[in-house]
């Protein structure tokens, strides 16, 4: 086999997507990801071995990879997001069209009608879950902006920019000549590569944080005229500001409700319908009620606002700063200048 630029390309991000899913798979909530690095990798297999002759057309399966990314995303955008809906044995339905392209063996394009519409709507649908993650997150856990996934959001852009620089380089470059075609492919399949490391880092990370959450929030801001929930929340607010619960950088809803010994749904239809927040916002509002208090007092005055924020509860630069912003509308730095 002779190596071209492309076949070393092919070669490296096999190895690479292979290492990777290796190292995702040692984490349980990761191995859908850990399953999509290794699909890619075969897939670069796959065209390693249509272009140097060793695999023969009757054993041409590359137009089937194309049905299989958008399930694989969806599943693990799911996993990572929600605690309660890990990979299933039903989810192997989702292989189902990409298994029928590989049996039927259709004349192109008529895979990419198919794959490129699957794609589409799998991403849609982990965006859905995107949306449902974040309000989820709010109800039960104080830094929920520490677990924000919306770094998904930013991959999904990133892939669908290489998905069109492909089609372009198709379309347009393969047939001007302004760059060769090997060399434009290489550029996408390794970016798709170093796309899907960021991605494991990212959600090596997420999980380390336990970021997964419980699929249906435990209320909502309905519940304002439950009566017997407004009650409750008095000695849960007292019990919270008494202790300064709010100090603990990770506390949720969990924690809260141990303490108070009462159901996570019951603390959490008494912070909606006492204070009008989800459980996130309540506890974020009491840590900027402390900083405030503790920039304004002089014997603070050569501390920096970071330290300030980590001292109340936050745990995240980024995280204080947006919610600051939201909440005051100016900056820390703005406020503690006076």
């Amino acid at each position: 086999m002779t190596l071209t630029l492309l076949t070393l390309v092919f070669l490296l991000t096999a190895y690479h997507a292979a290492a990777l899913a290796i190292l995702l798979a040692l984490k349980p909530r990761l191995r859908p990801l850990a399953g999509l690095a290794a699909v890619f990798g075969t897939h670069m297999l796959a065209n390693l071995g249509m272009t140097t002759g060793s695999l023969p057309p009757a054993l041409d399966i590359t137009s089937a990879f194309g049905l299989l990314y958008g399930p694989l995303f969806y599943l693990v955008v799911r996993t990572l997001a929600f605690a309660d809906q890990p990979p299933r044995p039903i989810d192997l339905l989702h292989v189902l069209p990409a298994v029928i392209i590989v049996l039927w063996r259709p004349e192109p394009p008529m895979s990419q009608v198919f794959g490129l519409p699957s794609l589409v709507i799998y991403i849609g649908l982990a965006i859905r879950i995107l949306f449902r993650h974040r309000l989820a997150a709010a109800q039960f856990r104080s830094d929920d902006r520490s677990i924000d996934l919306g770094w998904v959001g930013y991959a999904v852009a990133a892939f669908a920019a290489l998905a069109a620089l492909d089609i372009v380089r198709e379309l347009v470059l393969g047939q001007t000549g302004w760059i060769s075609d090997d060399l434009a492919l290489s550029f996408v399949l390794v970016s798709v590569t170093g796309l899907l490391t960021a991605m494991g880092v990212f959600a090596w990370r997420h999980d380390g944080l336990q970021g997964a959450v419980p699929a249906k929030p435990e209320t909502n801001l309905a519940d304002r005229d439950d009566s017997e929930a407004i009650a409750r929340f008095g000695p849960i607010d007292a019990l919270v500001r008494e202790r300064e619960l709010w100090r603990e950088p990770r506390f949720t809803l969990a924690d809260l409700a141990s303490e108070t010994g009462l159901s996570p749904r019951e603390v959490s239809r008494s912070i909606n319908a006492g204070s009008g927040s989800s459980f996130s916002r309540y506890i974020n509002l009491m840590r900027l009620d402390a900083i405030n208090t503790l920039m304004a007092d002089p014997a603070h005055k050569r501390r920096t606002v970071i330290e300030l924020a980590y001292e109340v509860g936050f745990n995240s630069k980024s995280a204080f700063n947006r919610i600051f912003r939201e909440e005051t509308g100016r900056t820390p730095s703005e406020v503690k200048r006076g």
